[in-house]
């Protein structure tokens, strides 16, 4: 089973990649960017945080990181009238939080870029388990087992899971256009006006 949780405007979700490797001064990246930006953001007034669960991924050395807020995103300005709020702040407030705090930066674009095209759900996370005695319940869930890569699913047509093209049936192509996975060579650009054919320029490194 694959279990689904999607942002509530009182949570960040955040997906902590490599959460141990060493910033330049040997720091742990995981504790650099999250533990003390966040602990800023709560000693500065910036957030009002209940709770923070960190949770084991599906990939080793990385962690999801949920933190519950005590009022929601959208009440955090109150100058924000009813109007304002109906076109989503508090989703853009809360994807550039999640972003500051040190969430997968692919990720994050992919949730800005969802959100401004209006897809529902654009921050989730996805667990094999039930997070052990965690405060709510997953917002939905599939018989999937393994991890639900884009690509593969968008393959399967049809056969994709139902849950996934529900809250996540885009590739990245369609997000940001295909990128190149061969190695190429470094083509250095000059400084000034920069010539749109050596932006396209393809060298396929041998």
């Amino acid at each position: 089973m694959s279990y689904w949780y999607i942002a509530h405007n009182d949570e960040l979700l955040l997906d902590l990649d490599d959460y141990m490797r060493p910033t330049k001064n040997g720091c742990p990246w995981g504790e650099a960017f999250f533990r003390r930006r966040l602990r800023n953001a709560m000693a500065a007034g910036k957030l009002n945080v209940r709770e923070v669960w960190l949770v084991n991924s599906m990939s080793d050395h990385h962690y999801h990181a949920f933190i519950r807020l005590k009022k929601e995103m959208s009440k955090f300005s109150p100058k924000y009238g009813a109007e304002r709020r109906r076109l989503g702040p508090e989703n853009i407030e809360r994807l550039v939080w999640q972003l500051h705090l040190g969430s997968d930066l692919y990720r994050g674009r992919a949730d800005l870029m969802r959100l401004a095209r209006g897809i529902y759900g654009p921050s989730l996370l996805i667990h094999k388990e039930m997070i052990p005695g965690f405060y709510r319940a997953p917002d939905a869930a599939c018989s999937c087992k393994e991890k639900h890569d884009t690509v593969k699913q968008f393959e399967l047509g049809e056969s994709a899971c139902k849950t996934w093209k529900y809250y996540r049936g885009q590739t990245p192509w369609e997000l940001f256009g295909p990128s190149r996975k061969e190695a190429e060579r470094f083509i250095p650009l000059p400084t000034g006006r920069v010539p749109l054919e050596l932006i396209m320029k393809v060298e396929v490194e041998k």
